[in-house]
């Protein structure tokens, strides 16, 4: 479980430009990425509601009549436009770090990437049946296989902050700590 860190208030800016909130749907990332941008007094982004916007659609309806390749596509063109973004913490897309063509997004100079990591029994409870989660629709067995196969490399692209049973305030005020300690 990730400790309590010590308070240094007042905050101050840390190093990082961006934040980035990586993690299986279910995680947290919309709302702690609210909380801790607030805190820090930036702007918050959900990568799926900028897609959203700019389709014109909602992600369920985007993968039901264009497909996943299209969404996956549509989601590249939204994270190559906010890597120049600077005081922003943006909530990505489960998927959005399995594709190659992302990873620049990920690994830009002032970005600072935390992987929110939940159980796969604590992300289906957070869920539910939800019928804005299009690949829970896959079944049981096929979101375990993409859960497991995800987990390396949320794993290896950010720094690993728990969530289960932990109130997002308590995640938010961990990762802006975290942040904090990067000022040298």
């Amino acid at each position: 479980m990730t400790p309590a860190f010590e308070d240094r208030s007042p905050f101050q800016s840390p190093r990082s430009e961006r934040v980035i909130l990586i993690g299986f749907m279910g995680s947290g990332k919309s709302t702690v990425g609210r909380l801790l941008a607030a805190a820090l007094g930036w702007d918050f982004l959900d990568t799926d509601a900028v897609i959203e916007s700019r389709a014109g659609e909602t992600v369920p309806v985007i993968f039901r009549t264009r497909g996943e390749p299209a969404f996956r596509d549509l989601e590249a063109e939204v994270l190559e436009s906010l890597r120049a973004r600077t005081r922003v913490v943006i909530a990505a897309g489960g998927g959005a770090p399995v594709h190659a063509r992302n990873a620049g997004f990920f690994s830009a100079a002032g970005t600072a990437v935390f992987y929110l990591r939940v159980s796969l029994p604590g992300a289906l409870r957070r869920t539910g049946a939800s019928r804005d989660r299009p690949l829970l629709a896959q079944g049981e067995a096929a979101v375990r296989r993409l859960y497991e196969s995800r987990l390396p490399l949320y794993e290896s692209l950010g720094t690993a902050v728990e969530t289960e049973e932990r109130d997002p305030a308590s995640v938010a005020a961990d990762i802006r700590d975290l942040l904090q300690t990067q000022k040298t």
